[in-house]
């Protein structure tokens, strides 16, 4: 697995960000749900089991 989905948070405009880090490229990303469809086709499908668990805050923290 090239991904780890570290929390998701609901910033104070109402949207809830998607943290994540890449191990392969050793970097900290942050998306939005909405942005999901335009993102790497490898990262898409790392999220797309998970987007019902995130856009209800299970991984809030």
């Amino acid at each position: 697995m090239d991904y780890i989905l570290r929390r998701t948070e609901l910033e104070e405009d109402g949207h809830r960000s998607i943290h994540i880090l890449d191990i392969k490229k050793a970097q900290y990303l942050i998306y939005y749900p909405e942005e999901i469809s335009h993102v790497d086709h490898k990262l898409r499908t790392f999220l797309f089991p998970r987007l019902k668990g995130i856009n209800e805050g299970h991984y809030d923290h």
